[in-house]
């Protein structure tokens, strides 16, 4: 008689920003003169420019601490990675916001660290009047524990989506596709948390 065990996988935390902290993220968003601009390894033609989050960085900071608690409440992901010999406190590294334009894309990346997080600040069309199917879609490729396939998962983004925070682990690949029917800018806060080795 044949025993089926199934493995485990991990999957996303999807949560809503208090409304107080989303809004003070949105103004420092806006205001790009007084951010830092970010170089990363995926900064080039056509991709969105990247600038340092610092203003609302602590405030930011305690939310997604708490976000990591939650993550590993339902899908006990920390407990399978034995890096180190003993426990060592997390490490939120500085976030930065996306400011996409019409047609740019962020290609096919994975993140530092052990999670990583998404924020939409603004999402600027209606994606009922989008041309592509897949416009303004972030689309993660990640491997399925049962299976030798790569599994992917979609989030269609749109206005609903303003405020929320996906957290997921850094290893997922991912791509967010362009959109095409505004000419405003599609704003996201991300970051990534690493564990703290003094």
């Amino acid at each position: 008689m044949a025993e089926l065990i199934h493995a485990k996988n991990f999957g996303f935390l999807q949560t809503k920003l208090p409304t107080e902290l989303f809004l003070k993220l949105k103004e420092e968003c806006q205001n790009t003169k007084e951010l830092k601009e970010m170089t990363s390894g995926i900064s080039g033609k056509g991709v969105p420019k990247h600038f340092y989050i610092k203003k609302n960085f602590p405030e930011l900071k305690d939310y997604v601490l708490a976000c990591v608690e939650e993550y590993e409440k339902y899908f006990k992901y920390l407990n399978t990675l034995k890096p180190l010999t003993k426990s060592v406190p997390f490490f939120v590294a500085p976030p930065w916001v996306n400011i996409q334009k019409r047609y740019e894309f962020l290609p096919l990346h994975d993140h530092d660290g052990i999670l990583s997080y998404n924020i939409w600040i603004q999402i600027p069309y209606d994606i009922k009047k989008e041309l592509h199917e897949q416009a303004g879609q972030l689309q993660f490729i990640y491997p399925m524990a049962a299976s030798a396939k790569m599994g992917n998962h979609r989030f269609v983004l749109s206005k609903a989506d303003e405020g929320k925070l996906i957290m997921f682990p850094s290893m997922f690949l991912h791509t967010l596709y362009p959109f095409y029917t505004s000419k405003k800018v599609r704003l996201s806060i991300a970051g990534n948390i690493l564990l703290e080795v003094k």
